[in-house]
């Protein structure tokens, strides 16, 4: 009882200033230590997380920049996470409103013969492929933050019906939403079959997971898991003759840091400046391959 009574008053005593996003590194570090002494409860679920997101969206930037300073506070965040842990099912068919306006779409238009075809998540959803690449007959089908299964959930809308000539695939949400390393690159492994079984050995360019400056805040082994994902995908991508793994991550960094003018205020999808980087890397592949 006196430990939820303390935490009411510190809850309290803090309020004002975490409603005007102002907590300092101190005061949510003592919130931090303050919270993990209450039981897992849907109010203090909650808290932790509204809390948690208004003192690390105005922070992301300087806590890529000078991660050592904020050591302490995200070791309890993340041990905040493991106590209060998020509900991370999604609905199959949560983007269904989306893939019917691709549906009406395609049935109103003529779409290229033999396109270039887009797939994935919100880094492709952004991505004004047509601009970046005008020379080629492309086709962006990204959705949502589409996940890979949710990718094969819609397989016959937004890839088979197109009748590609060569793919781009990209996809970080199942990382990102707490998935294995070996759960991620099975999932590819899955849609680059079904793509063979539908299309023979048309060229399948897996992009790399991409770093963002918020990996750390959605979870302890977000960066690390993609980084294993990355090379477990170039291993895959060595033993096949028509998978190609494009590394896009590079020159996202520099002397070491991850670029932070690149992103949008989210700090997880890239702006027009991040795009800049990625165009002349793929399209470097595509001519290469093309060339064959």
């Amino acid at each position: 009882m006196l430990k939820k009574l303390a935490f009411i008053i510190f809850y309290l005593g803090h309020t004002a200033l975490y409603a005007q996003g102002m907590e300092t590194l101190e005061q949510y570090t003592s919130f931090l230590n303050s919270i993990l002494e209450q039981e897992p409860t849907t109010e203090v679920t909650a808290e932790f997380y509204q809390r948690s997101s208004a003192f690390w969206r105005p922070n992301k930037i300087d806590y890529n920049n000078r991660p050592d300073v904020y050591r302490n506070a995200m070791a309890l965040y993340h041990q905040g996470q493991e106590k209060f842990p998020r509900v991370r099912d999604i609905k199959i068919d949560r983007f269904e409103d989306t893939i019917e306006r691709f549906r009406r779409f395609d049935n109103r238009n003529k779409m290229p013969e033999n396109p270039i075809l887009f797939v994935g998540s919100s880094s492709i959803v952004f991505w004004e492929t047509a601009n970046s690449f005008p020379e080629y007959p492309v086709i962006n089908r990204g959705f949502g933050g589409a996940s890979l299964p949710e990718v094969m959930y819609y397989y016959d809308d937004v890839i088979k019906r197109h009748n590609p000539s060569m793919m781009v695939v990209y996809c970080d949400i199942d990382v990102e939403g707490g998935k294995s390393p070996e759960f991620a690159v099975n999932a590819f492994k899955q849609l680059v079959a079904k793509i063979e079984q539908d299309f023979s050995d048309i060229p399948i360019l897996i992009l790399s997971m991409k770093p963002t400056l918020v990996d750390d805040i959605l979870g302890r082994d977000v960066r690390a898991n993609k980084l294993i994902t990355n090379q477990q995908l170039i291993e895959y991508a060595g033993s096949k003759d028509n998978v190609h793994y494009v590394d896009i991550t590079t020159p996202m960094i520099v002397d070491g840091k991850l670029r932070s003018d690149i992103f949008i205020d989210d700090g997880m999808h890239l702006n027009p400046l991040g795009y800049t980087l990625w165009d002349p890397v793929l399209k470097q592949k595509i001519e290469s391959i093309t060339r064959e």
